[in-house]
């Protein structure tokens, strides 16, 4: 059986979307770290309207503020994904309302590194919290400077408990392309990726 290729999912640059933008809900959004552990959905209202300051909001997923289409809804219901949807509707800066939009919180989550084969340096966790706090939580890293990935990693979509973003399958990847979707890019986890969230500082 051939090993799964896997991908770190991150935001695309849309036209008329950035990457980052102000946005209202009502109701307002409840507290929560999905870095941490999974929300539950009774934490949530049955729906919500999310009010943007933006002419056009043509796009398909902007993971970081849980908002995707009925296009990638379908496409995350087909590969088996667990996740939280409830109904959303946009309202723009120029007036119009969309409603074929969803809250979206994705629940599936996994280690994926291989740990014996893989190279990495763990954070020193004590300058983070106390010790309290670590009990039953995974391991900060500091940088991974070879990633091998899992045997037998079954879901295609998930949140990556090494990585703390987002993580798909080569098959979603596609299935994704194909359908013509937008708002997300994908970098490969091969022997030339490396993880280094302090890059740059």
């Amino acid at each position: 059986m051939k090993k799964k290729e896997f991908y770190v999912v991150s935001p695309a640059v849309v036209k008329d979307v950035p990457i980052f933008f102000d946005a209202e809900w009502l109701p307002e959004l409840p507290e929560f770290n999905q870095v941490e552990k999974n929300p539950p959905k009774n934490l949530f209202e049955p729906s919500y309207t999310i009010k943007l300051e933006l002419e056009q909001f043509e796009t398909d997923a902007v993971l970081e503020q849980y908002i995707v289409s009925s296009r990638f809804l379908s496409l995350c219901a087909a590969h088996k994904c667990k996740y939280i949807d409830l109904p959303l509707t946009i309202e723009l800066a120029s007036g119009k309302s969309i409603q074929d939009f969803s809250f979206f919180c994705l629940l599936s989550r996994h280690s994926l590194l291989d740990v014996e084969k893989s190279e990495f340096v763990l954070m020193d966790e004590g300058l983070l919290r106390p010790m309290a706090e670590r009990v039953d939580k995974s391991p900060v890293y500091d940088r991974i400077d070879r990633f091998i990935v899992k045997e037998n990693i079954d879901e295609d979509f998930f949140f990556c408990e090494e990585l703390k973003q987002a993580v798909c399958s080569s098959a979603f990847k596609e299935e994704y392309f194909t359908k013509g979707l937008i708002g997300l890019d994908f970098e490969r986890i091969d022997e030339d990726f490396t993880f280094d969230p302090w890059e740059g500082w």
